[in-house]
């Protein structure tokens, strides 16, 4: 496997959070007095030995509202523009790997709580798979369900909840994107896009703190997070 310092992470953050129902886009949220993103890039930046960090944003590249979000910082950080659609904004970020870079670590900019340790597994399993995502069992009966009408049952011990961070060997993700860009797929994660051209990817189970802060509540359950870890 390729050396820790060539891993680059990608933190995608630039989408516009229509269920928050806030003036300001999600990620910029004020959580314990800074925004939502900042705590993201402050847990990328504690995986070992990052090459560097790609922030993905919409309209705020030179604003102070994403200023606020960037710590002082011996990683480079890089700051490009978001797409249309995530695995756009995700696609740019690929654009701006360093040329060195042989993993790629993607992370949602509105899940500020992921343990960086499990991200170092996902890396270690980048020996021998395609890549590796935080993922979390589901705990609830799942149902298929069309029309509002359930179709079957299905068997929740094979169901998990995909999350981020997500790592993947860049030549291999870097083949999922053209391959989607080619057929014109649209996916919800980056490890859909592999799959869908063979990719071999594993799961580490991610921890219950991994939240992806999408409504008001969420932001209420965040601020719990942040009160426990100071006990």
């Amino acid at each position: 496997m390729a050396e820790s310092t060539s891993t680059s992470a990608i933190i995608v953050a630039a989408g516009i959070g229509r269920r928050m129902g806030t003036p300001s886009p999600k990620q910029f949220l004020i959580l314990a007095g800074k925004p939502l993103l900042a705590y993201s890039i402050e847990s990328i930046l504690k995986i070992d030995d990052l090459r560097e960090l790609i922030v993905v944003v919409a309209d705020q590249i030179k604003t102070p509202e994403l200023k606020a979000c960037l710590p002082p910082s011996t990683i480079p950080i890089k700051i490009v523009e978001g797409g249309k659609r995530r695995q756009d904004s995700v696609f740019n970020g690929l654009q701006a790997l360093d040329p060195l870079t042989q993993i790629v670590i993607v992370h949602d900019g509105v899940r500020p709580f992921f343990q960086a340790e499990l991200v170092r597994q996902a890396i270690g399993l980048c020996t021998n798979y395609d890549g590796a995502i935080l993922a979390s069992p589901a705990v609830d009966t799942m149902k298929e369900v069309s029309a509002n009408r359930i179709l079957k049952t299905l068997d929740r011990y094979k169901i998990w909840h995909g999350q981020t961070p997500q790592v993947f060997q860049r030549s291999v993700l870097e083949k999922a994107y053209a391959n989607a860009r080619t057929k014109d797929i649209t996916a919800t994660d980056d490890s859909m896009l592999v799959e869908l051209i063979g990719g071999r990817v594993a799961v580490v189970e991610s921890s219950a703190e991994n939240l992806k802060i999408t409504c008001q509540n969420d932001l209420k359950i965040a601020k719990s997070i942040l009160e426990n870890r100071k006990l």
